[in-house]
Parts: C-alpha cells; structure tokens; sequence
C-alpha cells in the first residue's frame, strides 16, 4: 500500500516507463536512490513546525478565521442528519475553450492565477445560492514547497480555508482582489496542519458536518504526462466515487479543449437533478464574469437560457381583456353575477365578493365622511390582508 495524492501520479507513471527503458536497452533496471524518504519530510515538518514558526502560523490562521461561520447554509432537498452518511454522487462537466481563453485573459489583467479566478467564481454562487455574505471554502495544497520531496511518492496535502465576504455587493473583479490577497496569504501560511488548526480554533463539533469548511474545491494543475511503454497503449481510466467528505466537491482541471470539472456532492443532501442545475449556474456565471467582470456579483447572471426561457413562459400570463370601465365598476359586476363565490383568500381568512363589496362600499363611505371627493388621491399604509384589497 502507499500513501499518495494526486501530485504523485506523475511520479508514479514516470517510474515504470523509465524502468521499461532500462531494461529495453540491456541495462540493468534499478530505482533511484532517493536522497529523502516520505519519513524524513514528516519528521522535517514535525521538527521545524514548533516554537516561533508553529506561534507565527498559528497566530494567522486564528486572526483570520475569529467569528467565522461555522457552517454554509446552502438550500438543501433534505434536511441534514444527525449524522453525515458521506454517500457520495459524481458530476462531470466541461467549459469550452473559448470561455477558458477568457478567463485566463482575465487572470492576466488582474495579475491572478486562474486558480484564483475560478475559485472567486465558485465562491461567488456559494454566496448567490445562500445568501450568506461571510463564505469559508476550503482547498487542497499539494505542500511541495521544498526541492527535496519533488521527485518523493507521499501524501503532502494539506488543506487551507479561503475566507471572502460578500458585502455591499463588491463587483467581480473586487471580489476577486479578495481572493487573490487571501489566498497569497494562506500560501505564506500553508505549513501548519488542518488538523492542528482545527485543535487550536475548538470549533463546535458537529457529526453532521465537517469543521470550518464543508466546501472543497480542487485545482488539478500536476502535469499529467501520458505513459508510454512499447506495445501498451495506456489511458486513465475515470472512476465513480460514491463516498464524499464534504456537502460539495468541485474539481477542475485545465485541458486542451478547456476546463474539466467534476463535482462531487453528498446524496444526502443533493438530488443529481439539483446538482446539474448548480453545474448549469456555474458555466453561466463563468461566461458572464469571463464577458464583464465588473458586474456587481448580485446582478451577475446565473440562470442557464432554457431556464429563463422557462421563467419567460410562466410569466407569460397577459390576456386580451376590455378594460371599458373602472376596476371597480368590473368587481361589482362580478358581485352580481357571483355574490358567494370566494373573492379574496389570504392566511385561512376567505372573503365572498358580496363581503368585499360590503367592505369596500362601507370604506368608501368612511373616506366620504372624512372629505375625500372624487379624483383626489388616498395613501393606504397597510400590511398584505384582506382589508388591503
């Protein structure tokens, strides 16, 4: 068994191809001595991670993430568990070329990565789908930070928390100045591990729930060469996770034909249905930030267009209607002709057309009373009731 993340995949198919080789051409095929073993990094990181370092680091992450929510409260098809099962579902998806392009133009002028692009955008729906203004998100880093453990097959990861707010509705682009000072931050911060974090924050635990985030998103940017052995062709092979950490999971990865996503969600609380719609929300806000990123991120369109074609038919009520004579004059022909039917249904208080027309004459009559004469205008200061209509 090994221990590993995905940066070592590389390594790892590097390794038999150069093993291939070897013993292609009558050498005597035989693994590098490595200089450093995954056990010296573990013992490095224990060894440096103390004292001042451990106090700087720590000092950052508890100023940075004091009063922070304790969880996203996301629209949900169920109510959470009591306790998080973890089964997980699987999304793939993909944003062409074109929209990539654009978004690394963006990047460009902004002097961001794309990383950071995409991850503003990402946590910018999480905020248009819960309208919580204080987002935490968190994020995978590969912690190869020292030239000894490159060439090392191990399980560097750590996690970092990406804290943004979203108040006062900042435009993209301030948004995603946020984003890049945060997450240059985190980096300079990167080497104390979630879990120590997690001990020295003491957040409320939850089982239903992960702690500080229960968002992840993923930038797969390892270079992923291919392996090639004579003979053998050799692809990747996707696989189906059914098992998930987090309420989402969003990966993507930058191709040749564009970016590549996947999202992963716990079935507990997402229908497959609902998390195509999220997937969906997300290429259109891609698109929209990718054309104007100076779009305040409340306007920032969301809705695919075969949804807000389908908002255009349902509103699509008007009807030709003769409108020869006052309101009204209208609701008290309908009287006639329908005194007991139901005119006005508000909170369980029902009333007929004859009761409305009763009320209305009898207000009419109070405002008469009062002085009030035809064309003049009367201000109502009501809650929604009946008596409003």
């Amino acid at each position: 068994h090994h221990i590993s993340h995905g940066s070592a995949s590389a390594l790892r198919s590097r390794e038999p191809a150069a093993l291939d080789a070897s013993n292609r051409s009558g050498g005597l095929a035989k693994r590098p001595a490595m200089p450093r073993q995954y056990a010296d990094f573990a013992h490095w990181q224990r060894e440096w991670l103390q004292g001042e370092a451990l106090e700087s680091q720590l000092a950052y992450w508890q100023k940075q993430l004091t009063g922070a929510p304790p969880l996203l409260q996301l629209p949900t098809d169920r109510p959470r568990t009591a306790v998080a099962s973890n089964q997980g579902g699987c999304l793939r998806f993909s944003i062409s070329s074109e929209v990539t392009s654009q978004l690394i133009a963006l990047s460009t002028h902004e002097g961001d990565t794309l990383f950071m692009t995409l991850l503003a955008a990402f946590q910018t729906l999480l905020y248009r789908y819960s309208g919580q203004e204080d987002i935490c998100l968190g994020t995978p880093i590969a912690n190869r930070n020292r030239s000894e453990v490159e060439p090392l097959i191990g399980f560097f990861v750590n996690s970092l928390v990406i804290r943004t707010n979203f108040a006062d509705n900042p435009t993209f682009c301030q948004v995603l100045q946020q984003v890049r000072e945060t997450t240059l931050n985190a980096y300079a911060n990167q080497d104390l591990p979630f879990e120590l974090l997690v001990d020295a924050l003491h957040p409320e635990r939850n089982l239903s729930h992960s702690p500080l985030f229960q968002v992840m998103f993923a930038w797969q940017n390892a270079p992923t060469e291919p392996l090639t052995l004579p003979g053998l062709t050799l692809r990747p092979l996707p696989t189906e996770k059914n098992v998930t950490t987090f309420d989402l999971t969003l990966l993507l990865a930058e191709t040749a034909a564009g970016l590549e996503g996947t999202l992963e969600y716990n079935r507990d609380l997402f229908d497959k249905t609902t998390m195509i719609r999220l997937v969906g929300h997300l290429q259109t806000l891609l698109t929209a930030v990718a054309h104007d990123p100076n779009q305040p991120i409340g306007t920032l369109p969301i809705l695919t267009p075969a949804e807000q074609q389908q908002i255009h038919n349902w509103n699509e009520t008007a009807v030709p209607y003769k409108l020869d004579q006052p309101i009204h004059k209208l609701i008290e022909a309908q009287v006639e002709r329908t005194p007991g039917e139901t005119a006005v249904f508000y909170e369980g208080t029902t009333l007929t057309y004859a009761q409305l027309n009763q009320h209305a004459n009898q207000l009419a009559a109070y405002l008469q009373k009062l002085g009030v004469v035809a064309d003049e205008f009367v201000g109502i200061y009501l809650e929604p009731s009946p008596e409003m209509m």
